[in-house]
């Protein structure tokens, strides 16, 4: 999705050069460990110690201190394929092109799942859809762009933006959106806090539930302003693609699950964030 304005962002972020050198350790470790890495790989093995955009800082720092080199596959990369790779000095192409060529692979498959018609995108929508009703959730509207006599603020001539879900219980209205991605960057905040947005403008509560989103935005950009998060931590893709989860999960890393339910662990944690939020407002 485009977005024509950007909502602000939370300030006061903490300062990336005191975690700098030990997330140059974690991923000389890394690497060691795996032989080649591609830099998504770095920074989803890495999300819960570093921020994703801190990790490719350090990243760059070891390839141009020479402790890691660049590696690449021969012939032009096609369409969300793996462009880069990363070793060890001591690595050389012939040993580690079985590697790169299987991460190529798999990472291109679940690009695909997370692009264009995006089947894993619609399909956690459906999975989080049922855990709603589960838990006695009051689905107002789907895909909305308005709640009772206020709308979202969009461009003549176009869709206007929406949030995935409005939702109601115990007489508190959330705004949801579900991000169910891999790709998570500094720009990528913007996207979060867009849908945080909609919310406000329709005076409802934010809601927001992904993979992933850094601590610093979860408090500082949603819980501080008034809303609400939950990061599920588990890319979710259908059964149908089972065996590409679990390579997914095997070969690069990605915390991934397919499924045709959320766990019951999962569902009672949306449960326990609202309850909180309940306590929270009585408070």
């Amino acid at each position: 999705m485009d977005i024509d304005f950007e909502p602000p962002l939370p300030e006061d972020e903490p300062p990336e050069d005191e975690y700098f050198e030990a997330a140059k350790e974690a991923i000389e470790g890394l690497i060691a460990e795996h032989r080649v890495v591609t830099e998504r790989e770095l920074k989803v093995r890495l999300e819960d110690k570093f921020f994703p955009w801190l990790t490719k800082r350090a990243l760059d720092d070891l390839v141009e201190s020479g402790r890691v080199v660049p590696q690449g596959l021969s012939g032009r990369p096609g369409r969300m394929e793996t462009k880069k790779f990363f070793s060890l000095p001591n690595f050389s192409y012939d040993e580690i092109i079985g590697e790169m060529r299987e991460k190529k692979a798999i990472s291109k498959e679940v690009n695909a799942q997370l692009t264009g018609q995006a089947p894993a995108t619609y399909y956690a929508e459906d999975i989080f859809e049922s855990a709603f009703n589960a838990l006695d959730f009051e689905i107002i509207d789907r895909n909305a762009s308005s709640y009772k006599d206020k709308k979202v603020q969009g461009i003549t001539g176009k869709e206007p933006p929406n949030l995935d879900f409005i939702l109601k219980r115990d007489k508190v209205v959330y705004g949801v959106d579900i991000k169910n991605w891999i790709r998570y960057e500094y720009i990528t905040r913007k996207q979060v806090m867009f849908k945080f947005d909609l919310a406000k403008q329709l005076g409802i509560t934010p809601f927001i539930i992904a993979r992933y989103i850094d601590n610093s935005l979860i408090f500082k950009g949603i819980i501080e302003q008034g809303g609400i998060c939950y990061r599920y931590k588990d890319l979710i893709l259908s059964p149908n693609v089972d065996t590409l989860a679990r390579k997914a999960n095997q070969v690069l890393g990605y915390p991934t699950i397919a499924l045709d339910r959320l766990p019951t662990y999962k569902i009672e944690r949306i449960l326990f964030i609202h309850k909180r939020f309940l306590e929270k407002l009585k408070s």
